[in-house]
């Protein structure tokens, strides 16, 4: 009898592994819950919302119909707007990966005055967004430093800038532009500081010039870094945007891009449907 009591005992260690798998699993089930209510159950529920009618709740294409002819109207169509403005932040920010890399290069060689360039691009990472963009604005505004100064050099006002359909897109790229530099600065810059000095040392006493350094050397060896910028700038294809609410709030004088018909059509418009079908379509186009 003794020694089934002691076979039925349960050790302090065994007791410690259970307590630590129920403690694990506990997390894990967290996660779990988590993944399955705010990912899997929200977008199956956009899913659905796509192929209902949001007058009448009943099963219909409305939605996808209400794409094709906004589409169909052409130079009037604003979906083919926000379209165009999002092609161009999309752009704008391959060409900033790229000058990225010529800076972040700039900087690791140490040129004059490279401190104080690295401060210009990567202070607006210190800075909050919206005091950047209220900067800015004090800028262009009527009897700013802008204005004053173009009415010194060509005697009259100078245009409004942000709010002139003909320059407020390019106004806010220049923008997009110097606040989006500083991330991968500090990324490529990280890369290239691991690169052993022996193999620049060995490019040097091969007279290999400072271009080529630059791409044959060093660009090879941060490619996976690189690449990985490069590649998730490709994947938010649809999502490139530029800080457009914080400019303009709900008059966004032809500047709309993808990101923001979805807030309008979202939280302004209550248009979830719509929104939802859209969402679709662009998830199959990527």
């Amino acid at each position: 009898m003794v020694r089934e009591k002691e076979k039925k005992t349960i050790s302090p260690k065994t007791k410690r592994a259970i307590k630590k798998h129920i403690f694990v699993y506990a997390m894990l089930a967290v996660a779990i819950v988590h993944f399955a209510v705010f990912y899997v159950y929200v977008n199956f529920d956009s899913f659905l919302l796509a192929f209902k009618d949001q007058r009448t709740d009943a099963w219909s294409l409305t939605n996808f119909e209400y794409f094709f002819n906004n589409i169909s109207m052409g130079a009037q169509s604003d979906i083919l707007m926000c379209l165009g403005n999002t092609m161009i932040y999309f752009v704008l920010g391959l060409v900033c990966n790229l000058l990225s890399f010529l800076l972040a290069y700039f900087i690791y060689k140490k040129i004059a005055c490279w401190r104080f360039f690295r401060f210009i691009f990567v202070i607006p990472m210190i800075v909050s967004g919206v005091v950047l963009v209220m900067i800015y604005k004090n800028l262009l505004t009527a009897n700013g430093p802008i204005d004053v100064l173009w009415q010194n050099l060509f005697s009259h006002r100078a245009p409004a800038f942000l709010y002139d359909e003909r320059f407020n897109t390019g106004c806010i790229v220049v923008f997009v532009l110097w606040t989006s530099l500083g991330m991968n600065i500090i990324l490529f810059s990280g890369a290239m500081n691991r690169i052993p000095e022996s193999v620049i040392e060995y490019g040097k006493l091969d007279g290999v010039k400072p271009l080529r350094e630059m791409f044959q050397i060093v660009l090879p060896m941060i490619a996976p870094t690189f690449g990985t910028v490069m590649l998730l700038s490709c994947i938010n294809v649809f999502g490139a945007t530029g800080p457009i609410l914080l400019f303009y709030g709900d008059n966004t004088y032809g500047t709309d891009t993808i990101d923001y018909w979805m807030y309008r059509n979202v939280i302004k418009n209550q248009q979830f449907n719509i929104a939802s079908a859209f969402g679709l379509i662009l998830s199959v186009c990527s």
